[in-house]
């Protein structure tokens, strides 16, 4: 079995939002923990949450703890989404493929995650290390791919492009596959938050 890792980008402030969406409830449950918690299962050998010093207290949230969980403080939070990417690496190098997603995304499919995994190991994907979902037309999270030909491109990454540029930058190696809404919608302004209530969600600010 592959050694398929996830790391869960969760340092960002919510600087649009105003109020630390992360800890925000959806239904009764926090918009962290939907986040992380698809990745909870047989094809993931562990789960790294990066976070920042000041989301501490997302360690206590109860329903996160789970031995395959690994909570990494990024000091450097204010360099952008690159210094969480670069604070994990240490922890990844090993993998055979990692899953990258944002912890503002919360409702990634379970069955989403276990397809993902499928493609990258199938036959029929002509080599492509990183697959990324795609929904109307637009590239979604998670992204999973194999990291170690891209080690050296990922130290050097600056500001919040994250791994948009690593992937542009090797697009050929990219397998395009088909997602939903959960693989693009995040909870980034009040804009969101107006749409799930409009759809009958309750929504309890953290």
């Amino acid at each position: 079995m592959k050694k398929i890792y996830a790391v869960i980008l969760a340092a960002g402030t919510s600087s649009r939002l105003g109020s630390n969406k992360l800890t925000i409830k959806i239904n009764g449950r926090y918009v962290i923990e939907m986040a992380t918690e698809p990745f909870f299962q047989e094809v993931v050998e562990r789960v790294y949450l990066v976070t920042n010093p000041k989301n501490d207290y997302v360690k206590n949230i109860s329903t996160l703890d789970c031995s395959a969980l690994t909570i990494i403080t990024n000091r450097n939070f204010k360099e952008g989404m690159s210094s969480s990417i670069k604070a994990v690496l240490p922890y990844i190098e090993d993998s055979d493929a990692v899953f990258f997603h944002l912890g503002d995304k919360p409702f990634l499919k379970r069955e989403m995650v276990r397809y993902m995994v499928e493609r990258f190991e199938g036959v029929n994907n002509n080599g492509h290390d990183i697959v990324v979902p795609l929904h109307q037309g637009r590239k979604g999270h998670p992204v999973l791919m194999d990291v170690k030909p891209y080690i050296a491109e990922m130290k050097k990454l600056n500001g919040d492009m994250g791994l948009r540029e690593t992937i542009e930058k090797n697009s050929k190696n990219v397998l395009f596959i088909e997602g939903d809404e959960g693989n693009v919608f995040d909870i980034d302004s009040e804009d969101e938050i107006n749409i799930l209530e409009e759809r009958g969600y309750i929504i309890e600010k953290g």
